[in-house]
């Protein structure tokens, strides 16, 4: 099977070439502070490591399989923070390798080449946060993978084993983020095609479908049965219903920032959209003249795409990192368009058109010094005060003592390898999420929950409108200084007198 998926030769290098400028482009970002997501899901994993309920006690709106994996990575780099670029670095890597391997088997040598070579620019650009562990890398390089096993399972003997592979791989994307489905898609909606198609090929279409289907709910029954070990309501609900029904393009859709992350996407997408838009039209100008042939293998690209597009509007969201659903088809798409010049100078100069665009943009953001750095690649205040206030709670706190964001900056948490007391750490959890507001309130008001410390990235009205957070703060606790901008708030002791905690915090 690795036979049929890696040849000797040209396409091995350049595949290694590839994934060495995938790298290459990653690593200034290393010494960039974490993200929020990165952050949030390694707090989340320490905390559950650390024996808090997953989905009761720490909650995020993402499966398990994400949470294990910075678990593990988490325990194999002795707990150390930035070490999670480097796994961004070998996820995006493998969605290099995975691209051009699926490009060179739909479509041919040449194009393959060029697709891991374009994904691997477009894929690492820090404008759209490809340096970030974030659950669009992390799950579409093993989309990607179980696309390029699915493919290759077509012409084998053992179709049926590895086909199932291919859904193991889909539902192992799956479980790192809701979105890595857009492989399994593309793979599943070819083989359904093809059975409809061609009566010769339906038995076997047939079983293959069953094999992939098997293999991804193989992954998504595990996932369920973990669940169900606690709860599986709410298992349930952040797998699926969360978003359903309160951060989907169906309900809570945030359009606004579509329009804000858009130009950047365009600066880094939008060569290889420009091709893909060609690719898409020559096939169907191709298949106006001579029918739709049954065994097109090709159609895999474009239902690749259209999944993903579906993907990545359903989300809602549209942060910078969700563009990254669509560069592993985009780049595939516009591989295939430009292997079809003949003139090797026609296509050095449309490969520039589409890469030089976002290398420069890629160069300005690794131009900024440390504390902007995050704000040109993901839009983020908070990276840099987050690192700010853990020095200053390292310098000040004692043995137990806790500190909560407000309303959240998930990435503190880890930075400051302290466990969340309130469950929710993103900020649209904290407005959105059923009861969190009434949580936050009971978690602030208990002298046994109430962290010591607050860092007040936001002001109390943005987490709860009803007014008693700030009842709480102006009740329970006292300015204490600022931190890069940061107020932080430290919490009154009742049985000191307030004359005396002023004495106490000016000789301390």
């Amino acid at each position: 099977m690795l036979s049929v998926l890696i040849d000797r030769g040209r396409t091995r290098v350049w595949l290694i070439l590839a994934a060495l400028v995938s790298v290459a482009i990653r690593l200034r970002m290393y010494w960039s502070p974490i993200t929020t997501d990165e952050g949030g899901y390694l707090a989340v994993a320490r905390s559950w490591a650390h024996g808090r309920v997953l989905y009761r006690d720490i909650w995020v709106d993402r499966p398990q399989g994400v949470l294990i994996l910075f678990r593990f990575w988490d325990w194999i780099s002795g707990g150390n923070t930035a070490s999670i670029r480097i796994m961004a670095m070998l996820f995006g890597v493998l969605l290099v390798v995975s691209t051009g391997l699926v490009v060179r088997q739909l479509v041919g040598e040449r194009a393959g080449r060029l697709a891991a070579l374009i994904v691997a620019v477009v894929s690492a650009a820090p404008a759209l946060e490809g340096h970030s562990a974030n659950g669009e890398l992390l799950s579409g390089a093993l989309a990607a993978t179980g696309l390029a096993v699915g493919i290759a399972a077509l012409n084998s003997a053992r179709s049926t084993r590895w086909m199932y592979a291919a859904g193991v791989l889909g539902g192992l994307a799956i479980s790192l983020k809701q979105s890595g489905c857009d492989g399994l898609v593309a793979l599943g909606g070819w083989l359904l095609f093809a059975g409809f198609r061609s009566p010769a090929r339906r038995q076997r279409s047939r079983r293959e479908f069953v094999a992939l289907s098997a293999g991804t709910l193989t992954i998504i029954i595990a996932m369920a049965v973990l669940g169900a070990t606690t709860s599986f309501t709410r298992w349930w609900f952040a797998f699926v219903g969360y978003r359903l029904s309160t951060h989907s393009a169906l309900s809570g859709g945030e359009w606004f920032r579509l329009f804000r992350t858009g130009p950047m996407a365009l600066i880094v997408l939008g060569g290889a959209a420009i091709a893909s838009f060609v690719w898409c039209r020559s096939l169907v100008h191709r298949w106006r003249s001579t029918g739709v042939p049954s065994d097109s293998h090709e159609l895999v690209l474009g239902l690749w795409l259209a999944a993903s597009f579906v993907v990545f509007v359903a989300g809602g969201g549209f942060h910078r990192h969700y563009w990254l659903v669509l560069a592993a088809p985009l780049s595939s798409l516009a591989a295939a368009t430009l292997a079809r010049i003949e003139a090797a100078a026609t296509i050095r100069l449309a490969l520039a058109g589409m890469l030089v665009p976002s290398l420069l943009l890629s160069g300005w953001v690794f131009a900024a010094g440390r504390a902007t750095i995050a704000v040109r690649s993901s839009d983020d205040g908070r990276a840099h005060p987050d690192e700010g206030v853990t020095r200053w709670f390292h310098h000040h706190r004692l043995p137990g003592d806790q500190l909560y964001a407000m309303c959240a900056s998930a990435a503190l948490y880890a930075d400051a390898h302290t466990d969340p007391g309130y469950l929710y750490l993103w900020y649209e959890e904290v407005r959105g999420a059923p009861e969190a507001q009434d949580k936050l309130v009971s978690y602030l008001a208990n002298p046994t929950t109430a962290p010591r410390f607050i860092a007040e990235y936001q002001r109390s009205p943005t987490c709860d409108t009803s007014g008693r957070v700030a009842h709480i703060l102006e009740s329970q606790y006292r300015s204490v200084g600022r931190v890069d901008g940061v107020i932080m708030l430290e919490r009154v002791n009742p049985t000191v007198p307030r004359s005396n905690f002023r004495v106490r915090r000016c000789l301390s």
